[in-house]
Formats: C-alpha cells, structure tokens, sequence
C-alpha cells in the first residue's frame, strides 16, 4: 500500500506507459527539471555534511553560486567562480580535509541518524520505535505537471525542496551550525518572571517598608525536623543562627524557642511573652517546609515534554512532588491521586498553544473535577493550576468551577515544543500557598506575628541561590552555582547559570579535540531546581541499598579501603557505632547494611565521634554523586560527534554551594577533622576525571552554614537585595 500511493512511483509508471520520447535530453522541460531535481539533492548533501563537522568552500549563503553545471560555470567572468559548479561542489563535500577530524562525516551513522531525527532525510517504511524520529515520514509530496514535488512539511507548506531543508535548519539550526548551541533566546527560561527590581518594588510597597537603616530583621524557617531563626540589625550587619527542633502541631513553640521565650511562655500560660518579644523587630519574613512542605501532583501529556515543564515548574516554585502522571488519566489513578497521593495542589500542563492537542486535557479535566469530591483530606479543597494549551483554557476552567473546584488559568508551561516557560506558574502557586495552603495546616497562628506571608522554603533559597549567582546594584555575584541541600529525607538540586556552554573535551587525544558537540536539548533551563525524593542521610538513607554501587559491592570496598587509610588505629568508642565496625584480617569493615538500616529507624541521633561522622560523609558524598549525575548534563561520545544533554557546568566556571544540616553540624563544631570530612561530601559532587561524560562544576566550593540563601538571600533579599547579597558573600 505504501509503495503503491507514493506519487513519486505514479509518476514513473505514467511515464512508462507514455512509451519511448525521441531526444529526450533536448526537452527544456526535463532539462530544467533536471536542473530542479540536482539542486534539491545537493542542497540535501550540503546539509548532511554540516551536519558531520564539514567547514569546506561551500555555504548555505553561496550554495546557489555552487549550484550550476560545468558548462554554465565556464561561461563565468570571475576566475574563481568558474570553478565553482555541482562537480566540484560534490568533491569539496566529500573530501576529507573539509573536516576537522580529517575524516567525511556525510554517510557517517551518526549524521545520518541525525538527519532521520530532524526531518532532513525522510524514510516512509521505517518503524519509528521511539520519539528520536518524529519527523520520520512527516513529507508530503503531490504531481505538479507530470513531475513529484515536495508540497508540505509536518503540513506546514512549502513551494520547493529548498524551502523544506530550510524549514529543518531553522527548527534546529544547532544541529548544522557549530557556532549555534542554543535556539532563541526568548525559548530558554529566566530566573523569575519579573525583573528583580519590580519584585523589590512591589514587596516593599506591600509591606510599606522603605528605609532599612539600623533596622532589627527576624528572619525564621520552619522546617520539618528543625525551625532555623535567624537574627541581626542591618546597622551592623552580623548575622546569627538558632537551630531548634520544630513542634509541627503548633509552629509557635519552635519560634518561642528559638527566641529564648519559651520557659516565659510555659509559665504564663499563654503566647503573650512570644507576642512581646516579637514586638522587639522591625522586619520579621517566614518560609516553611513543614508538614510536609508544598504538595503537588502533575498531569501532563507526555513525560519528556510537557511532563518536564510541568515538573520544572512545580519544582522551582518550591513544591514537594508527590507524584507525576502523564496521558489520558484512567478511574484508578484518579483515585490515587485524591486517596493516596494527596495534594495540595494539582498541575495540569500539555498541548501546545494555537492548535495543540485538545481531547487528552478536556479528559483529564472532567475527571479530575468528578473525582474532586474524593479529597476528604483537604480543608478546603485541593485547587488545580492549567497550564496547557491556552485554547481550552475557558472550557477547562468551566468544568473544574462547575464541579466546585477552584481553577486557577495561568500561561502554557511549555507553549511550544521545546520551550518552557515555567515561571507562569509560580505567581498562582504562591497565592494558593499563601492563601489556602497555609491556613489548611494551621500556621496562620504564626502568621499574624510575621511581616509578610509565608513562602515555601525552597522557593526561597531558590530564589536566594539567584541573587548570590547574578548580583545586585554594586555588590556582584559570585557567578554560575550549582547548589546542594541533603536533608534527611531528601536531596535538592539548585543550578543557576547565564550560559550553556557547548563541551569542549580536555583531553590531549587530536582525534578527539576536533570533534564536534551537538547540542541535544538547547533549550535546557538555566535556572532551575530538581529533587531527589528517595535519597537522604536520616528517614531515607536505606534507599542507599538500592543503588547499584551498594549491589554489587563497590561501595563497600571503597568505604573500607578509605576508613582503613584515614583511621588505620581506630579503636571502639563505646558509641552507637561501634556495633556497625568488624575487624577482619587486621582491616575494619563498615557493616554497611546493618548500618543504613539502624540510621532510618533513629533518624535522629547525629553522629558523636570522628569515625562516625567520616563515615556519615562518605554516605553524604555518594548521594551528591548521584544528585548530580541525575541532574547536571552529560555528553555521549560517538564516532563523529560529542552529543550534549542538558546543562554543562564543567566548561565554564561554575561554582558548588553545599546547603544543609550537615554542612550546618560541622561547620558549627569547627573540629579539624570536619575539615576533611567536608571535603570528601564535596568530591561527589564536583567534576571527576573517572566519570567525565558527567559534566558537573569544577570551580570553588561554598559552604552555607546559616542556611543563608533561604532566610537571609530568599526572605529579607526581596526587601534590600544589595545588603543580603553582601551579608551572604561574608558569612558563607
């Protein structure tokens, strides 16, 4: 069937039956056909060969110079251009010193899987297996005057072969140009979704807050385990830090705590003593992950596109992602969401905008409204965010208002493919946060001593994490960061950075020097937060038993051979870990196992001696590695080419900030030994020449101890940036 409709074969067998022409060669028609056929296939060629590393005579600007017969050229004036003709074309292409690697990269594998990915070659009877061939078999051909042309491109219309391999360059130019490693600008996202002057602007004006001479600032994190309160006058511009356990059940008494008035407030019988202590500060800001931080779920169409926007987004808004869903939603995971899953917030995304995929969302938002009343959970609802395809937002939020459901309709999160625009969403997420989300958990009570509402805390440091990369007024930033906060439960990842460089490999081999690296993903966000939710170093760190290095036994082999180094006269301490170190053959080994399940049943003891805490590094660092081989880019080398995914840290300078309870502990403590144990969490997430296609940062190491970059740069940073930024820069 395939073969019987395509045109090209109509128009051989009505030649065929045409019989024999007589001189056919002298026909104008098929000369000038001729001619038209010859371009198009040369135009192919060019681009297979920029594609392959070709940096020969022939351009996609002078092609048409090129694109002539011998005989034509030699009637030429110009010397130089008589030369230039198909035949020669075709050689300058095929030879191998047009390439940088010395070597013809147009019938390489890798260019032509290239060319089948981007649409420039067409192949009507390949099985497209997977998404890497989408514009396999998106040409459409039609007969014009006895011959088969090109008529559309993913139905897009087109007048010639030309204008097609035009419209493949310019939906991917990187993959043709060297000098390309990113789309358009305005397809990547940025860092907020307003110039950080507004922000400052609008949040003073708010507050009705303006000078910021000698003035008293609280700033407080309430977090599920510890609130964090932090406290200093902006006259003298010194910052401390009271860490003390957080009572989930009512917020007050960790903040009457952490401010020395809660013996006062047993005694009394009341908050009063809390509300007059409160009353010393001229500027109090909350932020909060407690009870389980900001709860989302996403619904998307497809995971690796609008799945991804809607993650990001959720994410970088500051949001615990419960779970994601993708497609058409099915009764039963209806039901997980509202009966297990749980949130606070649902995410719709999918469809890109001005004639997108419609059905799927209009599905998934008919019965997500029904199933709503299965949220028994939700004091007041569980309220949903659309940012799909803006062209049933109306009918979208019609179904959910009808049903009961506050909708919230914000811009598409991806309204093109390939291009995110996360910060839509964030402006929504805050005020149901702020106005729901908080209230339904019961803080409000701390609420009405603050200055201003609560954000989620890991909205703040990202927030935070922006201005100590990009700078304010006079005080600069310290430039590209990568960021890490390993918590008990879970690991964030923070990256902010104002480029994404191509890779350039660094090593000595010339075969490899000269490859070309292919962007893969050009639109990759600069600026965005990721989460491992399965991995930290108290409730969780038995999920450490799953990773492959625990399987197979070569963390434990590495774990004994570096205590063994550093600790080689180690003896018992009569502490909780004596039991998980065993002498065998004169060499201590870390009962490894036994261990990693003793910490996620007492998720609260902390380490007490030197060895304990070396080995509780060592565990630190193994998560940074896997936080940062999940989320930074990485490059896969091929015969032809590096191939770049994501974000490269490595090319660039990009610094590491470690954030966290264990940065917090040993940098508090200040003991020698810290010193090497903080250096080897580091290594895990620094660039390392044994997993070079990983491309994490290579420049300084930060460390927070305060947890800065949420209360001082995320929370006091929107009021007056220049100070936080410099107060940050001194303390970290």
């Amino acid at each position: 069937d395939i073969i019987e409709s395509c045109d090209i074969v109509k128009q051989v067998v009505k030649d065929f039956y045409l019989g024999e022409q007589p001189d056919i060669h002298a026909d104008p028609k098929f000369r000038e056909r001729k001619n038209e056929l010859k371009t198009g296939v040369m135009y192919n060629v060019l681009h297979l060969a920029l594609m392959g590393g070709y940096e020969g005579r022939v351009t996609r600007e002078n092609f048409q110079t090129w694109a002539v017969s011998k005989e034509e050229a030699v009637r030429r004036s110009d010397p130089e251009e008589k030369e230039m003709h198909f035949e020669s074309m075709l050689l300058d292409l095929i030879d191998d010193n047009s390439y940088r690697g010395g070597l013809c990269g147009i019938v390489s594998a890798d260019t032509l899987d290239l060319a089948l990915q981007t649409g420039l070659c067409q192949a009507p009877q390949l099985t497209v297996l997977d998404k890497r061939y989408e514009m396999v078999g998106k040409c459409r051909t039609k007969v014009v005057e006895g011959a088969c042309r090109i008529d559309q491109l993913n139905r897009v219309k087109v007048e010639n072969e030309l204008e097609r391999v035009n419209m493949v360059y310019n939906r991917t130019p990187w993959f043709f140009n060297k000098d390309i490693s990113m789309a358009d600008d305005q397809s990547t996202i940025s860092e907020l979704g307003e110039e950080l002057d507004e922000v400052v602007t609008q949040f003073r004006s708010q507050l009705d807050l303006h000078e910021f001479v000698d003035r008293k600032v609280l700033v407080v994190d309430f977090g599920s385990t510890f609130t964090k309160v932090g406290v200093f006058n902006t006259k003298d511009e010194q910052f401390s830090l009271k860490y003390v356990p957080t009572t989930v059940d009512d917020l007050r008494e960790g903040l009457a705590n952490g401010l020395g008035v809660l013996d006062e407030c047993n005694e009394a019988g009341s908050w009063e003593p809390l509300a007059q202590k409160m009353k010393e500060f001229d500027i109090k800001l909350p932020c909060s992950s407690a009870k389980g931080g900001l709860k989302m779920v996403t619904v998307s169409l497809v995971k690796e596109e609008s799945g991804f926007a809607a993650e990001l987004a959720a994410l970088t808004a500051g949001a615990k992602l419960l779970n994601s869903y993708e497609g058409a939603l099915t009764e039963e995971q209806v039901r997980q969401i509202y009966e297990l899953d749980q949130p606070e917030i649902i995410l719709i995304a999918g469809g890109v905008d001005n004639g997108g995929e419609t059905e799927t969302q209009l599905h998934n938002a008919r019965v997500l409204a029904e199933g709503s009343k299965r949220a028994g959970y939700a004091k007041y609802g569980v309220p949903v965010i659309y940012a799909g395809n803006q062209d049933i937002a109306d009918e979208v939020k019609n179904i959910f208002t009808e049903a009961g459901v506050d909708a919230r309709i914000t811009g598409n999160v991806m309204p093109e493919v390939n291009t995110y625009n996360i910060e839509v969403v964030n402006e929504a997420i805050r005020e149901l946060f702020q106005t729901i989300i908080i209230r339904g958990k019961g803080f409000d009570v701390v609420e009405e001593f603050m200055s201003a509402k609560f954000i989620p805390t890991p909205r703040a440091a990202f927030l935070g994490i922006n201005l100590l990369a990009r700078g304010y007024g006079r005080e600069k930033g310290l430039g590209n960061i990568v960021a890490l906060d390993i918590g008990g439960c879970t690991t964030d990842f923070y990256a902010n950075v104002s480029e994404n460089p191509l890779y350039v490999y660094p090593g000595s081999d010339p075969r490899r020097r000269v490859k070309r690296t292919i962007l893969k993903t050009p639109n990759a966000p600069l600026a965005y937060r990721r989460v491992e939710g399965k991995y930290g170093l108290s409730y969780n760190a038995e999920n450490i038993l799953e990773l492959p290095r625990f399987r197979d036994g070569s963390l434990a082999t590495e774990l004994k051979e570096y205590f063994n180094k550093r600790y080689p006269d180690y003896q018992p301490q009569g502490d909780p870990f004596d039991r998980f170190a065993e002498k065998e053959n004169g060499q201590w080994e870390i009962k490894l196992e036994e261990m990693l399940k003793w910490i996620h049943a007492n998720p609260h003891l902390m380490p007490i001696s030197r060895e304990w805490n070396t080995v509780f590094a060592f565990l630190a660092r193994e998560i940074m590695k896997l936080a940062t081989a999940n989320n930074v880019g990485h490059v896969e080398e091929t015969d032809t080419y590096f191939m770049q995914y994501g974000v490269n840290f490595f090319t660039h300078k990009t610094n590491l900030l470690l954030i966290g309870g264990t940065i917090y502990h040993k940098c508090m403590e200040g003991l020698e030994y810290h010193g090497k144990d903080l250096e080897l969490i580091a290594s895990g997430a620094l660039y390392n020449e044994c997993d070079s296609s990983i491309l994490r940062p290579s420049g300084e190491v930060f460390l927070d101890a305060h947890y800065l970059v949420s209360i001082l740069g995320g929370l006091y940073g929107r009021l007056d940036p220049e100070r936080a930024l410099r107060m940050m820069k001194l303390f970290l």
